[in-house]
């Protein structure tokens, strides 16, 4: 776009009118808008040969075929721009709906049959203006990405609005998300806590248990002693009687 901006700030007043039809036909430009607010444009557009020459760039910026068809004030378009203007208006109808059925697009296309709305899915795709998957069983066209157009002054509050709505629903989904790292943060701090504190426990009931079986040995060693010591007198007066 900035080659053809160059060329309308130079160009002579009969000059700009090819130039702008050239802009609306070049197969790499989707976008229009600064086109649209040129001095440039205005100026053509103010004279009687060109009058609608405004509102046909307006149709590339923000309208669709059947649109361009409903006006019969704008010039006849060229071939390029015909098809442009189509994949335009996929982009359009791309942006309202994620799932397109395919006689919604001929309706809106003037297409008669499923091969035409087909090759104009492809290739808006090879264009990389939409990311979308045709399914012919069900005559649908999946839609999951899609670019921007051109967007009316009178639009941007509608879209602020829309914004403020996501950043809210996004502030809603962070505060819950938020909630539940610090409820998890917590139940793993309790079962650190809970863990210690069971092998602190099983270490004192290991230590209990091996105190107890030392004063068990050594109890049972004394009795033993005690035994041996009561056998041993016990032989000696046998033996005296003797």
């Amino acid at each position: 776009m900035d080659t053809y901006l160059l060329k309308l700030n130079s160009a002579s007043l009969a000059e700009r009118a090819p130039i702008i039809q050239m802009a609306l036909g070049d197969e790499g430009i989707f976008h229009y808008g600064r086109l649209l607010i040129s001095p440039k444009l205005e100026e053509l557009a103010q004279t009687e040969q060109h009058a609608s020459i405004q509102r046909q760039v307006e149709v590339f910026c923000y309208g669709t075929y059947n649109e361009y068809n409903a006006d019969n004030t704008l010039p006849q378009l060229t071939q390029p721009q015909l098809e442009k203007l189509k994949h335009l208006t996929v982009v359009s109808l791309a942006s309202e709906s994620k799932l397109l059925a395919y006689d919604d697009i001929k309706k809106e296309l003037g297409l008669s049959e499923d091969q035409q709305v087909e090759d104009l899915v492809v290739a808006c795709i090879y264009k990389n203006l939409i990311a979308a998957k045709l399914d012919q069983k069900r005559r649908v066209v999946e839609i999951d990405h899609v670019i921007g157009r051109d967007v009316r002054r009178e639009d941007l509050e509608d879209i602020y609005t829309k914004l403020e709505k996501w950043a809210e629903a996004c502030d809603e989904v962070l505060g819950e998300i938020s909630t539940e790292i610090d409820t998890a943060t917590k139940n793993a701090s309790a079962k650190k806590t809970l863990d210690f504190e069971f092998t602190k426990a099983q270490q004192a009931l290991r230590t209990e248990h091996a105190t107890e079986g030392v004063a068990a040995s050594n109890s049972l060693t004394r009795n033993d002693s005690q035994f041996a010591s009561e056998e041993y007198k016990l032989e000696e007066q046998r033996t005296g009687d003797a």
